[in-house]
């Protein structure tokens, strides 16, 4: 009898270990190649990348679309911010991305970059943003079938903004933040992609106004993350945030979790299993030199005093020694934050995310002030398997 009780426990155990295996595995490493780049815009010899554009995907289907750069020269030379509509997809095989030709050049309705971007079961929903005619109140949601793009209109958003986050909890859409004409907001919206009629809904505001910020809700968990951001001030330097916290959708209220290790802002972030990372980011220090240097200039009448201000900017922005390349882990269960020993190839700001089986695909993106790459990162999770 002792001997079939062994027996049995032993095989319970060989049944139900690798699922709590599984349910505590941490990503431990990433390791990072470049899998394929954004091609040049109409018109253009060569590929200069993309910032603030849309990445997701829908049906092993990775989808870039829209976003800005600076064809011409660099803004603080007086290069005018380009936006654009066009639509690259990628076919995701065995870690690699191969870009895929279609019958004719695919393009979102207008041109747009820095909306929030979320991939649901109902498709890749798209909210916000802003082009050369000013913040935008739109939402779209985007589907890849039967080789063709299917482009459709949600509800509109109470108020136009951009840079703002987005995350899913099965049909349920959530927005957090966003920039607005006069700063940032503390909105915090839903919306039911099965009942679209009844539209947004106000949810508890959030606990600061914030944009740039990551949102995110792991997988079997009632709660949603807001971790960083920023928060632009009227005469004064922009508030960098390090907070995080959790939004508990059964009690509809916010706790405070465990600080990021530093202020961070424009970063992209993923949920896996009992992990959230967060790539790149900007901790803020050329940013601020920046702002208080535009202040200045804007306040000085001397000719001669604001031109040494201006050359002071050109030579800071152009100089931009780049963002951070950590990847930060908070460990849910421990509320606990870490950086993990593997760096990213880069930093890169003002981009998404973006999940597919063991792999983060992170699309372009600002890499230096004015500076975008075309590159598209695909990192391998490694797990403590």
């Amino acid at each position: 009898m002792k001997n079939f009780i062994l027996y049995l426990t032993f095989l319970l155990t060989s049944i139900i270990s690798p699922e709590l295996l599984a349910q505590h595995q941490h990503v431990e490493n990433i390791t990072w190649s470049v899998a394929a780049k954004i091609p040049p815009a109409p018109k253009q010899k060569a590929a200069i990348g993309l910032a603030g554009a849309i990445s997701s995907i829908n049906h092993n289907v990775v989808l870039i679309a829209g976003g800005t750069n600076f064809p011409d020269s660099m803004p603080w030379n007086g290069g005018k911010k380009t936006y654009y509509n066009d639509v690259f997809l990628y076919l995701k095989t065995a870690g690699n991305l191969r870009l895929m030709t279609t019958k004719e050049n695919l393009k979102l309705p207008f041109n747009l970059a820095y909306a929030a971007v979320c991939s649901t079961s109902h498709g890749i929903v798209v909210a916000g943003g802003e082009n050369e005619n000013g913040l935008i109140n739109k939402v779209l949601i985007l589907n890849w079938k039967a080789q063709q793009l299917h482009v459709n209109f949600l509800p509109d958003l109470p108020k136009a903004l951009s840079n703002a986050a987005l995350t899913v909890i099965g049909d349920v859409i959530y927005l957090a933040g966003g920039e607005v004409e006069n700063g940032a907001t503390d909105l915090f919206l839903s919306l039911n992609l099965s009942k679209p009629q009844e539209g947004w809904k106000k949810m508890t505001n959030l606990p600061h106004s914030v944009s740039h910020t990551v949102l995110l809700h792991p997988e079997d968990t009632h709660e949603i993350f807001l971790i960083g951001g920023r928060k632009r001030n009227q005469g004064d330097t922009s508030t960098i945030y390090n907070s995080v916290y959790a939004f508990n959708i059964d009690k509809q209220s916010w706790t405070v979790k465990k600080s990021l290790p530093c202020v961070l802002s424009a970063a992209a972030g993923i949920a896996n299993r009992k992990d959230l990372l967060i790539f790149s980011g900007d901790h803020g220090q050329i940013f601020h030199q920046a702002e208080k240097l535009i202040a200045a200039i804007e306040q000085e009448q001397d000719p001669v005093k604001k031109e040494n201000l201006t050359q002071q900017k050109i030579k800071l922005q152009s100089n931009h020694p780049g963002f951070s390349r950590s990847v930060l882990k908070y460990d849910i269960t421990n509320n606990t934050w870490q950086t993990l020993k593997n760096m990213m190839p880069y930093g890169t700001v003002t981009t998404n995310a973006v999940v597919s089986g063991h792999d983060v695909i992170i699309a372009g993106g600002e890499i230096k002030a004015g500076i975008r790459t075309p590159n598209i990162l695909v990192g391998k999770l490694m797990s403590n398997r």
